[in-house]
Parts: C-alpha cells; structure tokens; sequence
C-alpha cells in the first residue's frame, strides 16, 4: 500500500481528515462570533477556513474534482464546525487545549496527503513540499485574510508552517525511498508532536527585530575600541606585561593610564623611595625629586615597551 492510498483510503486516518475539517469550522467560526458575524458569516468562514487548502492544492493538481466536493461529508462537517461556534461558547481552556490537540493531529494528516498526493501526480520535490504546507496551513490563511487580519503563520503564532514542512520533507523521504505506506505515520506524529508542544511552550521564529543590527558607525568604533581595550587588560593579567601600543589617541591614553596604575602600585608596595625606577612625572606631591633619584639631573623616562 502507497502513502497516499493509506492516507486517503484508511478509515481511521478519513475519519480524523473529517475531524480536522470540523475543528477548522470551529475556530472559523471563533472568529466570525468575536467580529460578530451573522448566520452567513458563520457558514463562508467555517467552510474557508475547513476546506480552504485542500481546495486550493487540489486546483493546482490535474484532478478530476477537489476532494471536497467529492462527497457531502467535507462539507457537512465544515458547516457543522461553524453551526456548532455559532451556538455554543468556546472560550474555556480545556475547550481550547482540546481545539489545539485535533489541530495539530489534522495538521500533520494535511501536510503528509498533500506532499503524497502531489508526487504521486509527478510534481517536482519542492512544488511538492510547497503544497503539502499549502494543503496544512491555507485555509487558516483564508480565513484570516478575509476578516482582514495579518495570517497567524507570519509571526506571532504557532509553529504550524514549520511543523508542516517537517511532516511534508518526511512524507517525501518514505515515498522517495519506497518505503511502506504505515511509515507515512512517523512524520506526520512526529510534526503533530512538535506542532503541539509549539503551541504549549508558545515557541516562534525569529522576527526581523531581533535579528536587525542598529549600531551606528560611531557605536561601532566605540565597541572595537572598548573591545581592544579589554583584550589588553587580559594580555597584561595573564602575563605580568603591559604593551603600550600607539594606535591613536585614545589608546595612548589608555597605555599611559595602565602604566600609572603600575607606578602607583610599585611606590606602594616599596620600602625605597628611590628604588622606583621612570618616577618623574607620576611622583607624588611633597617629595624631593633630589632625595629621590640623588642628583640634581631628571631621571630618564621609562622606554616605552614592555616592562
């Protein structure tokens, strides 16, 4: 048995298919009840949001007739999903957790039908992939264009479009390497899985924002030099040596900052005035420069290069 007759054959894995259609008419129908939609709205939304990528995958393939409109039970049970928001409150969490779970379940279903479906009408692997997601995520999309809001796979949703990606490439390894029709059912547990715990753990892909550089030219000299700066406390802790390197003025002046402190401590540390070696300039006030060096003549300045 071939994927795709597994998938669409079963009559477990149709009875899911048609459960995923209803759950699809229901969050539809979610939305038409907080726009405050009449009977009507209720109906269009729960059938775009249920049947919405199945139709559209099955428009772009050479077949006969969408599976929708194959039989009465798509939908029937698109408009029972939608007759079912109109009449009854879903706002409860379990309610909610419950809509989530037959979500993602459907989901993966979706995603491996329409990768299977595709290559077996002899579509290349990407357009194939590409309707897998499309078969999992269109209606959703639908849906909410038509009530004019930003399409939830776009940021800030759930991981569906990725989930569907995963199911779709598994879906495509099992019928590329002709593998048994049953392992069809590993990719789509395995992006229902991750569809799920997406929505629990509220993960997302990374956003513009967040990957956008904002230093100016100005910030990012100031980081360089900050950065060489701390680069040579590091060198001159671990080796006992600091390396005063011209690189321009603020750097002079950070070599010669270090090289006071290092004065500063030697004169702390010594019993002998006089043993201080390059005290001119950084000798401290009240002290004899003649008691110090023992002539009248200035100590030469310490070389500048590594003590």
């Amino acid at each position: 048995m071939t994927p795709v007759d597994l998938l669409i054959g079963n009559d477990l894995l149709r009875a899911l298919d048609l459960v995923g259609v209803v759950v699809m008419g229901i969050t539809g129908g979610a939305i038409a009840a907080r726009l405050n939609f009449d009977a009507v709205g209720f109906a269009t939304i729960g059938m775009v949001s249920g049947l919405g990528g199945g139709l559209l995958r099955d428009l772009i393939l050479p077949v006969e007739l969408p599976a929708a409109f194959t039989g009465p039970w798509y939908l029937v049970c698109a408009l029972s999903g939608a007759a079912f928001a109109f009449v009854v409150g879903t706002d409860s969490r379990w309610w909610n957790r419950l809509m989530v779970l037959l979500d993602v379940t459907a989901l993966g279903l979706w995603a491996a039908t329409g990768t299977a479906k595709s290559l077996a009408y002899g579509l290349d692997l990407i357009p194939a992939l590409l309707l897998g997601v499309v078969s999992a995520v269109g209606g959703g999309v639908f849906r909410d264009m038509m009530v004019g809001r930003i399409p939830s796979i776009f940021g800030g949703g759930p991981l569906y479009a990725t989930c569907a990606l995963i199911t779709a490439i598994g879906t495509a390894i099992v019928v590329g390497t002709g593998t048994p029709g049953i392992f069809v059912l590993v990719p789509v547990a395995v992006g229902s899985f991750i569809a799920g715990l997406a929505a629990w753990r509220r993960w997302g892909l990374p956003t513009h924002q967040g990957w956008q550089v904002t230093l100016s030219g100005t910030q990012l000299q100031a980081l360089l030099r900050r950065t060489r700066r701390e680069e040579r406390r590091r060198v001159a802790l671990e080796t006992g040596a600091i390396p005063v390197v011209a690189e321009g003025a603020g750097d002079a002046f950070a070599a010669d900052h270090l090289r006071q402190e290092e004065l500063g401590e030697q004169l702390a540390s010594s019993d002998d005035v006089g043993e201080v070696d390059g005290l001119d300039d950084a000798q401290p006030r009240g002290v004899d420069r003649g008691a110090v060096s023992g002539d009248d003549e200035e100590p030469p300045h310490a070389s500048p290069t590594y003590r």
